[in-house]
């Protein structure tokens, strides 16, 4: 069985490629739950054991079919490999810092088999639980991830079986090549607008031994949260979150580029949207269903939040109008006859060698509508993604059950502790935590 993928799945699939060649791991999230209370093992085994059973596309791998499009080879139930789960057990009085240490050395263990998309670490704290889930970006984005143990928690409650449910129907798209060529050329244009002056970014270093990702979470209580959403609709306008967090978050990083004396340059930031309709998520588990934004920010507009906010918001507006998403999602499918290493080389050639000055996300509520998982009281949910390299680092916001999360992602070594801690704290501020 197979699952063609579509131009968008193959950009991720060379981003993987990149972060391989250059830090050994490839383009790999982690979500992760908080519970109260000590999550079972042999339940947790059992449960994964039976469930994943049911998804062969679990155990597959991307191959080039004799029309040249890649497509995603889907073996039979009998080969899938059994889930890997680590356990960890701290001191009780761990600290919640002791606790993101030990989930980044989950996120920073690469998969070693081709046909292996998930790895599952639990982690003991005194009275909590963190159960972290890995997810291979090629096969998972981070919506379907959510729905994904959505499923998982749902089956175990109710022993209902949702894998007919999901469609993995996508087919060749080797037609329509006059629409999709009128795409390319429109987002070549776009591509060209970005790169006028140099983008401004933070020097890599992946020739170094640091070549592992580190975290920083913050983690907001509902209060916070309204307060913040209040605040952002006063200043932005109704459900203008995103443009308001990406404001805020390109702020934050400007202080430091600012520090270093990184004074040239524009800031280009591709911001991902989701683009299933909500009717389809829990089908469209599988895969990557998103497009981005294209957004830049000026050197001169950077020193002021109230510029870069209203700069967002008529970029957003623009694109959308324009249908740029859409184009890139069409125009994107062009680009699956590049074998991976020599798209890696294509994708940095519009800015000059570089990808993007910061990675940026809101993924917004959870798609894991559960206040439980396998009866254990769900405290929070939040993601811990590897960056694509470069640029190296990004912020990322997700809320589960009004709780706002922020991570910011970094390649160690690219900062120092006074600029993580300032960081930090800046964002903190700009939130008005």
């Amino acid at each position: 069985m197979k699952r063609y993928l579509t131009g968008i799945d193959w950009i991720i699939h060379t981003i993987n490629h990149i972060n391989k060649k250059k830090i050994g791991a490839g383009n790999m999230f982690q979500i992760v739950l908080q519970m109260e209370g000590a999550l079972d093992e042999t339940t947790l085994r059992e449960c994964l054991n039976k469930f994943i059973k049911k998804f062969p596309v679990l155990n597959g791998r991307s191959m080039r079919d004799y029309n040249l499009a890649p497509y995603w080879k889907i073996y039979s139930k009998e080969k899938i490999l059994p889930p890997n789960i680590r356990i960890y057990h701290l001191d009780d009085n761990a600290t919640f810092s002791k606790v993101i240490s030990t989930l980044e050395q989950g996120i920073n263990i690469p998969f070693k088999n081709v046909r292996k998309h998930l790895a599952f670490h639990l982690i003991y704290a005194g009275k909590t639980s963190f159960l972290a889930v890995v997810f291979d970006h090629c096969l998972f984005d981070a919506r379907g991830a959510e729905v994904f143990l959505n499923m998982l928690q749902q089956e175990q409650k109710k022993k209902t079986d949702y894998s007919n449910k999901i469609s993995l129907a996508e087919s060749a798209h080797l037609c329509k090549w006059k629409e999709k060529f009128e795409a390319g050329k429109w987002v070549n244009r776009k591509l060209l607008q970005l790169s006028e002056n140099k983008v401004r970014t933070l020097p890599l270093d992946t020739s170094s031994n640091k070549k592992i990702f580190k975290f920083k979470i913050i983690s907001l209580d509902e209060r916070q949260t309204s307060a913040i959403i209040k605040t952002a609709y006063n200043k932005a306008g109704y459900l203008m979150f995103m443009p308001y967090t990406l404001a805020i978050s390109i702020q934050v990083l400007h202080s430091i580029f600012t520090k270093r004396g990184i004074c040239t340059g524009d800031y280009i930031i591709p911001a991902s949207i989701d683009t299933r309709p909500v009717e389809k998520v829990a089908q469209e588990v599988f895969f990557n269903h998103m497009s981005f934004f294209l957004l830049k920010v000026k050197a001169n507009e950077a020193d002021s939040f109230s510029v870069i906010l209203q700069s967002i918001k008529q970029q957003i507006y623009d694109q959308i109008k324009a249908d740029l998403p859409a184009d890139i999602e069409k125009a994107s499918l062009l680009m699956r006859i590049a074998p991976l290493p020599v798209l890696g080389c294509l994708m940095r050639l519009p800015l000059k060698g570089q990808i993007a000055s910061f990675c940026f996300s809101y993924i917004g509520e959870a798609a894991y509508d559960s206040p439980m998982f396998m009866e254990k009281k769900i405290h929070n949910i939040f993601h811990m993604p590897r960056v694509p390299i470069p640029p190296g680092c990004g912020i990322f916001f997700n809320q589960f059950q009004g709780k706002l999360n922020v991570t910011f992602s970094y390649l160690d070594g690219m900062l120092e502790e006074d600029e993580i801690d300032s960081i930090v704290h800046t964002l903190q501020s700009g939130l008005g935590v």
